[in-house]
């Protein structure tokens, strides 16, 4: 079931003919909110794993200089490329979780207004 079908009353008095009790929202909603809050963990994760790859790309430049024992660009771009690469897929992975997290959770609440509403005017 859809989120954008609660948002018709019509659909919501068939779900809900009577005004729902909060233990019957809670359960109702438990399960969107479940699966929404491994969002932000995933967003997270992406951004702790691309500060991870940026860093290890970095000390892999330093080696590699360090191991031919001088300073050069040809050197310091491989490491600095695998660096940049980690970091756009990290963000490229949490910007849209967190997006999501948000819309979805605002939809909810959305909803759960309109059944408030649904049932005040009564």
């Amino acid at each position: 079931m859809g989120l954008r079908k609660l948002e018709d009353s019509d659909f919501r008095v068939l779900l809900f003919p009577k005004e729902p009790t909060d233990e019957e929202l809670e359960l109702f909603f438990s399960p969107l909110e479940r699966t929404i809050h491994w969002l932000p963990t995933i967003a997270s994760l992406s951004m702790l794993l691309g500060l991870l790859g940026t860093v290890i790309g970095i000390n892999s430049a330093f080696g590699a200089m360090e191991s031919q024992g001088k300073v050069s660009l040809e050197v310091l771009a491989g490491g600095i490329k695998d660096a940049l690469n980690t970091t756009i897929a990290g963000l490229l992975v949490a910007i849209p979780s967190l997006y999501f997290h948000r819309f979805a959770e605002n939809k909810i609440r959305y909803i759960s207004e309109l059944l408030v509403k649904d049932f005040s005017k009564k």
